[in-house]
């Protein structure tokens, strides 16, 4: 892989969670142990003049690693275009998706929070799930049935949406942000890690799904500035882990290695103050 980055630049996924709480006011996981990231924090300082957070929209595309934005440029860009504060993240091993989720949203390390390999148990230790709820805002993730975040963050103070798959996630998605007062939305994306390990990364199928979470991203990024504009917003495009081929011919891939392909992805922040009175 070519990638602009040096290693030190790359933050671990664990510091999405002192970042979005410190955005937001919320105080953090007991077991988080890493720290915002500058570059989110005066970049929000500046577009909302000092002011905190008020609503939060988290978009969760499985599998979006660096690999894509390597080969299709003009997709980062589109990207960029609306969420242009780029964080070079590094997941954690093993790079899959329980794991890696319940490092992103618990801001602690496997050997903390518990899950250290493909497994989906309800986490016990403290998540964004618990902070936020508990802090007053009224919180609701989509997620496909039975997949990792549909799983590992119940028993929270949370609106829980479990789907048939990507296309009812999104719709979900929309109708919590139109008719429930929901001030932090998780929605998960399943369809490019499926498509990933049964036809290959950059299969038509695979890329066709990629596509479909960019589409799904600039939707929600709409709609979020049109029911949302009353308030200081931020929108975070975070997945978990990237992806390789296993084979020569490229029609089959897989994760949970410890190689660029699998470990570093990009995330994306964008914020937008509410309008004036």
């Amino acid at each position: 892989m070519n990638f602009p980055e040096k290693p030190d630049d790359f933050r671990c996924v664990t510091a999405l969670t002192p970042t979005v709480c410190d955005l937001c006011g919320v105080g953090r996981p007991a077991q988080c142990a890493d720290e915002p990231i500058a570059a989110v924090m005066a970049a929000a300082t500046k577009a909302l003049a000092g002011q905190k957070v008020e609503k939060l929209l988290l978009f969760a595309p499985d599998a979006v690693g660096i690999h894509l934005w390597e080969r299709f440029p003009e997709k980062l860009a589109a990207v960029e275009a609306l969420a242009p504060v780029r964080v070079p993240t590094r997941v954690v091993m093993p790079s899959v998706t329980p794991v890696c989720f319940a490092s992103m949203f618990s801001g602690a390390l496997p050997e903390v929070h518990g899950i250290q390999e493909y497994a989906k148990p309800v986490l016990t230790c403290e998540t964004i799930f618990n902070a936020f709820p508990e802090a007053g805002w009224n919180t609701a993730i989509a997620a496909v049935q039975e997949c990792s975040i549909d799983k590992i963050f119940r028993k929270r103070k949370a609106t829980y949406i479990s789907t048939t798959g990507d296309d009812e996630s999104l719709a979900y998605s929309e109708l919590l942000l139109k008719q429930r007062p929901v001030d932090l939305l998780l929605s998960y994306a399943t369809n490019y890690d499926k498509n990933l390990h049964s036809t290959g990364p950059f299969s038509d199928q695979a890329l066709a799904a990629f596509e479909q979470n960019l589409v799904a991203f600039q939707k929600l990024c709409a709609l979020v500035d049109e029911v949302w504009a009353d308030y200081n917003r931020a929108v975070v495009f975070c997945p978990d882990h990237g992806g390789h081929a296993t084979d020569d011919t490229g029609t089959r891939g897989a994760h949970g290695k410890d190689i660029p392909e699998d470990m570093l992805v990009y995330h994306f922040y964008r914020f937008m103050p509410k309008k004036a009175r």
